[in-house]
């Protein structure tokens, strides 16, 4: 047993290939034939005894079986989609996924499962579509100037963005009657209630305190204020809702986002 050689591991394999000029030269002119990584390329060629053009046909027919089956195309269609891609798979189904769908069909199929994210790339899309002008917020009088879905859309995006950074109580200062109006157009009637109520129930707090309390105490008493308090956990609570509202605005009115 003494006299007898180490086996040989994969590794040992490769490096003995990988120093036979022959097996060099193969895999080069392989990996010249298709854009292959170098393990995948020595596999190919233990199949097709190191013959790089067989082995780049082979190659390309299982790659294009896998395109076949990804995207549900015809042969021939997929074997196009592949030669411009440069038998790249990654770029010819991202390409196939441009030619079937718009920008905002994509952005629905790849985010299905995290809504906002999804309304939150929609809106960036809106955004540079349109050229809006953003000085941290968007302009709304450039906003009411949008198609109406869009419209919808994007005054209320906006208007969440900018009650998640600034808080409830500073959101009833922001555009608030252009949100309600969207809101109502939604038929979110019940929300558009609870904001109603919730700056009706600040303004009074406001014109009984104004004149006695600083603005920081001001603040505090509203925020500190039950009834105040229980309109904005229903805003909390109904928020939610509006979110699912927008996300199903976008899927009925596709046509008129960003394609």
């Amino acid at each position: 047993m003494d006299n007898q050689p180490p086996a040989a591991t994969g590794n040992d394999d490769q490096g003995t290939l990988s120093m036979d000029p022959t097996h060099t030269q193969a895999l080069q002119q392989l990996r010249h034939l298709i854009p292959i990584g170098l393990r995948h390329a020595q596999a190919l060629l233990e199949r097709c005894a190191g013959n790089p053009q067989l082995a780049a046909e082979l190659y390309r027919s299982e790659l294009l079986q896998v395109l076949v089956e990804k995207s549900g195309l015809p042969q021939e269609q997929a074997r196009e989609h592949l030669l411009n891609a440069a038998y790249d798979l990654n770029r010819a189904l991202h390409a196939i996924e441009e030619a079937r769908f718009t920008l905002t069909q994509r952005i629905l199929r790849k985010h299905h499962r995290d809504p906002g994210q999804a309304l939150d790339l929609i809106a960036q899309a809106i955004e540079t579509a349109e050229h809006l002008p953003r000085q941290y917020w968007l302009d709304f009088a450039r906003l009411e100037a949008l198609a109406p879905a869009p419209r919808c859309f994007m005054i209320l995006h906006e208007w969440l963005a900018f009650e998640g950074w600034e808080g409830f109580d500073s959101a009833l200062h922001f555009h608030l009657s252009q949100a309600i109006a969207q809101l109502r157009h939604l038929q979110l009637d019940t929300l558009a209630d609870t904001l109603e109520h919730a700056d009706q129930r600040q303004q009074q707090l406001r014109a009984a305190h104004a004149e006695s309390e600083s603005p920081t105490e001001l603040s505090m008493r509203i925020n500190q204020d039950p009834l105040f308090n229980r309109y904005q956990d229903q805003f909390n609570q109904q928020r939610p809702q509006l979110e699912q509202h927008l996300y199903q605005w976008v899927e009925r009115y596709i046509e008129q986002f960003p394609t």
